[in-house]
């Protein structure tokens, strides 16, 4: 039986490698990848332009095409999922409006002069989404001494027994309008 289904005894010894059947697979997938990441380009292109030309726009609007010329056919939604997790590795804030929109926004980034300068008047160290990072150490001490004498006071409540009260005479009425309200009174 051997005979028929080998032409000889070497092909029978032979084991077969498994990651060789892959190997289609994987040029496939990584032509893809480098598909999603022409359109990524591209979504940097914009920005950038954007961002250079529209001093005001801090967003912009994406579609995703169908397919590329002259590329293979690729998964739209893949390529939807796969720009925006990279976007939003970037920082970007992403939406995805269906059935093949984008929007991209940088609004919410704070830049680096912006936190510098923060850095430099109140000691507070800011994140690139506005999120304090550290504040300074005075700030931080002033907060423990604070907190400190406020647990102090609240747990030491020190009144003055009323009959150890005695007034200063710095009324918020004067003399003059004590003696004009007895005049009104007594001519009544």
């Amino acid at each position: 039986m051997s005979c028929i289904l080998f032409a000889d005894e070497e092909e029978t010894n032979r084991k077969i490698n498994i990651d060789d059947l892959y190997e289609k697979k994987q040029k496939k997938d990584l032509k893809t990848v480098s598909i999603f990441n022409k359109i990524l380009n591209r979504i940097h292109k914009r920005i950038t332009n954007t961002a250079r030309i529209k001093l005001e726009d801090k967003h912009i609007w994406f579609v995703v095409p169908e397919y590329i010329f002259g590329e293979p056919c690729y998964s739209k939604g893949d390529c939807i999922g796969y720009l925006v997790a990279k976007l939003e590795d970037n920082g970007f804030h992403v939406r995805y409006v269906y059935p093949s929109n984008l929007f991209i926004s940088w609004l919410h980034w704070i830049p680096s002069y912006v936190r510098t300068e923060v850095k430099k008047k109140t000691g507070i160290v800011l994140d690139e989404k506005g999120n304090v990072v550290s504040k300074a150490e005075d700030e931080e001490q002033q907060e423990k001494t604070v907190n400190e004498k406020g647990t102090i006071n609240k747990n030491q409540k020190q009144y003055t027994p009323i009959n150890n009260y005695k007034p200063t005479g710095n009324l918020i009425y004067g003399k003059e309008m004590f003696e004009k309200l007895e005049k009104r009174v007594n001519m009544s």
